[in-house]
């Protein structure tokens, strides 16, 4: 969780607070103008599920031993801003807008290892089905039992993590844009602006910016 104290004195010199994110909402629009776009897109629905664990863990953490409400580093910032009578400003990309600037982030290079994995369980799944056949139950249990497990990891958490974090850094450059823009915008109006963002991002805006 950032320092309230370092959070604070930023918010003593600037007028806005921009928040940057990735808005997946329109995901079934996306879908229905591209089908194929159904497995990058369900991915992140699930990776989100995923990344907001910790957060609830970290959440019910600071709640119980120091009173504070935590729901993540951007919503923490946002709080004390509003708090401190700044603007808040959320600037989300959202991937039918992705899809419309670079439909290459959304390419089927994306699923080759998911892909190559299912195929393996496919395989296991028939040496097992050829074992129950021939008599060999107990073992064909444990196979496929073994053979399942792995499976719903894959689906459920590997799949995920494999296709998100290659979108995610091919579709940096787009969502920085967006607020970058913003920034100028802002800026050349007199304001003075706080980016909310990801220390692997800081470089790219300042030299945008």
């Amino acid at each position: 969780m950032p320092r309230r104290d370092v959070v604070e004195r930023a918010l003593g010199v600037v007028d806005y607070v921009l928040l940057e994110g990735l808005d997946v909402s329109n995901w079934r629009e996306l879908i229905k103008r591209d089908w194929r776009t159904a497995i990058v897109a369900v991915n992140l629905l699930i990776y989100q599920a995923l990344y907001r664990l910790p957060i609830m863990i970290a959440s019910l953490y600071y709640r119980l031993r120091y009173g504070i409400d935590f729901r993540g580093d951007m919503r923490y910032v946002a709080k004390l801003a509003r708090r401190a009578g700044r603007r808040v400003e959320t600037v989300d990309e959202n991937l039918l807008s992705i899809y419309e600037k670079d439909r290459e982030v959304f390419s089927p290079r994306l699923i080759l290892i998911p892909l190559i994995l299912l195929l393996c369980c496919a395989f296991a799944l028939s040496v097992a089905a050829v074992r129950f056949l021939i008599g060999h139950y107990a073992q064909a249990t444990i196979q496929l039992t073994l053979i399942l497990t792995f499976v719903v990891v894959i689906i459920i958490i590997a799949n995920p993590l494999i296709l998100t974090d290659p979108f995610i850094k091919a579709t940096m450059t787009i969502r920085d844009a967006k607020l970058i823009n913003r920034v100028q915008e802002l800026i050349n109006q007199g304001h003075k602006v706080l980016v909310v963002r990801g220390k692997e991002q800081v470089d790219y805006i300042v030299s945008e910016t």
